[in-house]
């Protein structure tokens, strides 16, 4: 499937102002050979700050915002680039989607084909989130955001074990009697708000549901998977990485362009290029219908 031009893309939740205004309607870009050479790159985990950079470069307009830079992009929710990294992917690759998982019942170990549709795991909302969620505590009330990719840019350099990781990122999301909480005041909430919050969370949120099942097909088992989207995308170009390299190679060649412009250009354009010089090369008219 190629990249075409710009479309738009309503986000889940939206970026709200200083003002209350939500800004939901987005203008996303095809990916530049650059950011698919970046996130190639990237690894099994990609960095949230990379992830910012990447969507600061594939966003234009975001609401009544005419910009987008990597701050702006790391106040978006989790949810929401997550939504504009299944629509990315389904630019270069198509809504179909198939993953391959092992049964991980003993004695079995068959694989299993699990088909998705993008677009289901990533539908529209038409309906406004609120910016903070509600919960009535014996504390007092309390107020709960999404997390954002500035809260996963700040759980990535933390140290300290999986529980003081949680409790900082809680910390970050949670306000109780309009005042804001340490990790240290997180954990001494009783188990019983902490679950209320976790569970407010849980029924309010606008991220797509990217936990997948599906049944081994020799033992019937349930299996389970948690789609990475990031990840996946840039597991995805990294298997394309020596086609990009070859497509450097065989523009530069005949364009004599330089790689900082090969790689300015989206799939689209960069294919349709090297099109032309298929037909060239063959002896064909480069546009169909012309003698």
């Amino acid at each position: 499937m190629l990249s075409g031009p710009a479309s738009t893309v309503l986000l889940p939740h939206g970026l709200f102002d200083e003002d209350g205004r939500c800004h939901r309607l987005a203008e996303l870009r095809p990916l530049t050979g650059r950011e698919e050479w970046a996130l190639a790159d990237a690894g099994n985990h990609p960095d949230p700050r990379a992830v910012s950079a990447l969507l600061a470069a594939c966003l234009g307009r975001l609401g009544d915002f005419p910009s987008v830079d990597a701050p702006l992009a790391a106040a978006l929710t989790r949810g929401d680039r997550h939504h504009l990294a299944l629509h990315l992917r389904a630019r270069l690759y198509g809504d179909r989607l198939t993953l391959v998982a092992r049964c991980p019942s003993p004695g079995c170990g068959a694989m299993a084909d699990v088909d998705v549709r993008l677009s289901a795991l990533a539908p529209e909302r038409p309906d406004a989130a609120p910016e903070v969620l509600r919960v009535a505590l014996p504390e007092g009330p309390a107020e709960v955001r999404e997390p954002t990719g500035e809260d996963d840019a700040v759980l990535a350099r933390a140290e300290g074990s999986r529980e003081e990781r949680s409790a900082l990122l809680w910390s970050r999301l949670v306000e109780v009697a309009g005042q804001p909480l340490s990790p240290e005041g997180w954990r001494a909430l009783p188990a019983r708000s902490r679950h209320a919050v976790a569970l407010a969370l849980a029924d309010g949120t606008t991220a797509p549901d990217l936990g997948l099942v599906a049944r081994c097909p020799r033992c019937e088992a349930w299996l389970e998977l948690e789609l990475e989207p990031f990840a996946l995308l840039a597991r995805e170009l990294r298997g394309g990485a020596a086609r990009l390299e070859t497509e450097v190679h065989v523009l530069a060649f005949h364009y004599h362009w330089s790689e900082t412009d090969i790689l300015a250009l989206p799939r689209a354009r960069r294919w349709r290029y090297l099109e032309l010089l298929r037909r060239e090369l063959d002896g064909r008219p480069l546009v169909d219908g012309w003698s």
